[in-house]
């Protein structure tokens, strides 16, 4: 499924957040969002999923119009994941947190069918095991795999991740972030994640939107978009840069002297 985004603006209130954001997205795909707080990434993902509406700009599933979508083929079309911690509400088990999912398929009840989504999303996480446990019991590594397979209950076409890494330890970024790519790789489901880390960003995703106060700074491939001076420009920190067989790696040195983040400053504006 293609997902397409033309000139998207948003504002809260009077304070602009997105400027005229245009990209597209394949199936088979992972788009890495980075950028500093404050840049939009977050902003421009709930946008995607309709949680916010944009005040200008058009965002298209296979050229329909997301905002003329009802909520349930909408539901059928985007899996949305928000940050881990703090989604746990009233005392749910794994498989309850699951069917979920399901909801935009729901009529009169949970069928057989559903039941067998959801057995199915639990099995490929590696979660039935965990299946009646409460979700409260459980590590942060593992809610996050929990809310992932909700996503994936919804059959979902597109997946949008926020921050999917984010409190979780090594060994749960790692395992996190390849089941996204495989997500992308074997099942060809077209994916999209707002990430932090930088590394992760270079070692997992196919192509990055580098965001810089709200306007795309940057785009393409990690190698041409984590790039010293993008990096001097946007984060105002001195970066090295290598390219290790399994993806971009990036090692902040320092911030950047006054000099340079005038540099940033006025690059910033020669882009805009």
């Amino acid at each position: 499924m293609r997902l397409q985004v033309k000139d998207v603006s948003f504002t809260y209130g009077s304070v602009p957040a997105l400027e005229n954001i245009t990209f597209k997205v394949s199936g088979g795909e992972v788009l890495g969002i980075i950028g500093p707080n404050g840049s939009g990434k977050s902003t421009l993902l709930r946008c995607l999923a309709r949680v916010l509406r944009p005040r200008t700009g058009t965002i298209f599933l296979d050229g329909k119009n997301v905002a003329a979508l009802h909520g349930y083929e909408l539901g059928r079309m985007i899996g949305y994941v928000p940050p881990p911690g703090g989604q746990a509400g009233f005392p749910t088990t794994v498989v309850e947190t699951v069917l979920q999912g399901r909801r935009p398929y729901l009529t009169w009840g949970v069928s057989r069918h559903d039941l067998e989504v959801v057995s199915a999303a639990l099995g490929y996480l590696g979660l039935t095991p965990l299946a009646e446990r409460l979700l409260s019991e459980l590590s942060s590594g593992q809610q996050q795999k929990v809310f992932l397979a909700r996503a994936l209950a919804q059959e979902p076409e597109v997946l949008l991740f926020d921050e999917p890494t984010a409190t979780l330890d090594i060994r749960y970024q790692l395992e996190v972030m390849a089941l996204i790519r495989r997500l992308a790789t074997e099942e060809g489901r077209t994916v999209v994640a707002v990430l932090h880390d930088l590394n992760l960003a270079g070692r997992f995703a196919d192509r990055l939107l580098l965001l810089h106060e709200g306007r795309i700074f940057a785009a393409g491939k990690p190698a041409a978009v984590l790039t010293p001076a993008n990096l001097r420009a946007v984060y105002g920190v001195e970066a090295v840069v290598t390219e290790a067989p399994w993806g971009i790696q990036v090692t902040p040195v320092a911030p950047a002297t006054a000099a340079e983040k005038e540099a940033r400053k006025e690059a910033a504006l020669a882009r805009a």
